[in-house]
């Protein structure tokens, strides 16, 4: 069995407001847990995906740099917010620390923004093989391609599977590349992968493991971008308030379009890959 490699988690300092470990008289510490999960899983690198959109997470990148040093496994992508793009002294200051990309959560305003980006900070980050992780929330996947098309080496992963409408059957084939077709389109920049994460977030209930109805997405995401760009998030801590944690993974092994092998790509070889591009090591 290959390692595994998740790419998409969350560690906030007290808790996801909302979520399992942020709600009222629950006291869990998040590092120490996915630690435990790690250990027990192999896990053995994880995307950190800042958050700061909210007041209450102000300083989520700085905390991030704080464990950084204590755990192997972490991986911290920064939080940054297109209407405030960061300079080349915050991506330097980040690199110091042990960052290996950043991450945006976009709805049209940032979508608006992103021509704004001063282009030193697109081939800054290619150059760097910098990892750019984006959830669309009402924005359109469209944007990046005027950035792609000037930055084709860039790394974009697409968070949770482009954002697909939630669904309690399968759509076609036909409705499931529809909903897709923006993020489809993306395919041809060889720098772009696509996270199979969120699923509770995409199917109805949202505790429907394996998320059968979320599979004709999956199906057409590999059709277009090959299995060898297609990579695992469990979503942590989110996800345990529908899933248990090897549910994340496992869900995979029952998709009868993939492999054991292409599973083992999805789950762990295709971000490591990524990651020795990212740091040299």
């Amino acid at each position: 069995m290959a390692h595994r490699a998740d790419s998409h988690i969350h560690l906030i300092e007290n808790g996801f407001d909302g979520f399992f470990t942020g709600r009222p008289g629950v006291n869990v510490d998040e590092v120490k847990c996915y630690d435990s999960l790690a250990r027990e899983h192999d896990v053995v690198a994880t995307l950190i995906i800042g958050f700061e959109g909210a007041p209450g997470y102000v300083g989520n990148n700085d905390y991030l740099a704080r464990i950084k040093p204590k755990y192997s496994w972490i991986q911290p992508m920064a939080y940054v917010n297109p209407l405030t793009p960061p300079t080349l002294s915050d991506l330097e200051r980040w690199q110091q620390q042990g960052f290996v990309g950043l991450v945006m959560y976009t709805r049209p305003e940032q979508d608006a923004a992103l021509p704004n980006v001063p282009e030193a900070i697109w081939a800054w980050l290619a150059e760097r093989h910098w990892l750019i992780s984006v959830v669309v929330k009402g924005g359109d996947w469209s944007a990046w391609n005027p950035i792609l098309d000037r930055h084709r080496s860039l790394r974009l992963v697409i968070g949770h599977m482009g954002s697909p409408p939630r669904t309690s059957s399968p759509p076609s084939p036909d409705q499931a590349s529809i909903a897709l077709s923006k993020v489809i389109a993306l395919s041809k920049y060889p720098g772009v992968q696509v996270k199979l994460s969120g699923f509770y977030g995409i199917t109805e209930p949202r505790h429907d493991y394996p998320h059968t109805a979320a599979w004709p997405y999956v199906q057409v995401l590999a059709d277009a971008f090959g299995v060898e760009r297609l990579l695992w998030g469990s979503d942590y801590t989110p996800c345990l308030d529908w899933l248990t944690f090897p549910q994340t993974y496992n869900l995979f092994y029952k998709m009868p379009f993939f492999s054991k092998q292409d599973c083992e790509q999805i789950i762990g070889l295709n971000l490591l890959r990524t990651l020795k591009e990212v740091t040299g090591s």
